[in-house]
């Protein structure tokens, strides 16, 4: 840019470059600055719905992939970015739509196959949902997010062995990683297997004592085992976190309310109305 203040892409990279830095307002600014030098440049477009995303200004996001769009039929990043921010917005139908032109661009788009494995869990149809995780891992079998997604998946259809042994695959990949060992402790719960069970949630919660449900399942397992003592200490755990997850989740709601991101307060209160009914 010292030699250059008016090469856009050159901005597209500074802002990418800041965004990695967590400075997504900067990196706005950024692609701006690239699309006013080049109105026709779509990865500025594609960097600032990015960086929109990441402040969880989904609405936004989506109309960036538009304008990328409108520039670049072609763009399959533009596509899967689109999708996940409907997919935010609750719009699933529309998320796999977006990521099946995605994948009919680049056939072998990792983040598209997990994304749209991701929409079809989210409409509960989770037949679809391990195809689309099988294809991911067909194209790299390390893949961690759709090994862990897989295995969600497979404890939603009640398939907690095979869910288990996918698990296992995952914390190959991160052995350290709370979720892989929450749900590996959810599906060996759900087996019965229960000192298992406790042993694999308390390593989980040693890394991230802010899983509510892990506390549940571990409450469970320890009644289960006629631990009633650590049983009940789990089970205040998770009521406390889930009181300041409401209180949290409201506060959201309402701050998006007043700013008028309706759609997004939706979204806060209907995660919120979900903690309450579990």
């Amino acid at each position: 840019l010292k030699a250059d203040p008016a090469l856009a892409i050159a901005w597209v990279g500074r802002g990418f470059a800041l965004g990695k830095l967590g400075r997504y307002e900067e990196e706005i600014i950024c692609c701006d600055k690239a699309i006013e030098l080049d109105p026709h440049c779509s990865d500025a477009w594609v960097g600032r719905g990015f960086a929109c995303g990441m402040l969880d200004r989904f609405e936004e996001k989506v109309w960036c992939c538009e304008q990328a769009l409108a520039l670049d039929p072609e763009n399959a990043t533009a596509w899967n970015n689109k999708g996940v921010a409907l997919g935010m917005l609750g719009k699933f139908e529309a998320e796999i739509r977006c990521c099946d032109r995605a994948i009919a661009i680049r056939p072998r788009y990792l983040s598209a196959w997990v994304n749209r494995g991701f929409a079809y869990g989210k409409l509960r149809w989770y037949e679809e949902e391990v195809l689309c995780y099988d294809r991911a891992l067909k194209i790299y079998p390390f893949y961690f997010s759709a090994l862990l997604k897989k295995g969600i998946a497979l404890i939603n259809l009640k398939r907690y062995n095979e869910a288990r042994e996918v698990l296992d695959r995952a914390l190959t990949v991160e052995p350290d990683d709370p979720k892989a060992l929450y749900r590996k402790g959810l599906a060996l719960s759900m087996l019965s297997r229960h000192e298992e069970a406790v042993a694999c949630l308390e390593q989980a919660l040693s890394r991230d004592p802010g899983i509510a449900d892990a506390w549940v399942v571990l409450s469970n397992s320890c009644f289960m085992l006629g631990r009633l003592e650590q049983s009940a200490r789990a089970f205040d755990q998770a009521y406390y976190l889930d009181a300041r997850d409401v209180r949290m989740g409201m506060r959201r709601g309402l701050s998006m309310l007043k700013n008028g991101r309706f759609d997004d307060a939706l979204r806060s209160f209907s995660e919120v109305f979900g903690i309450l009914l579990r």
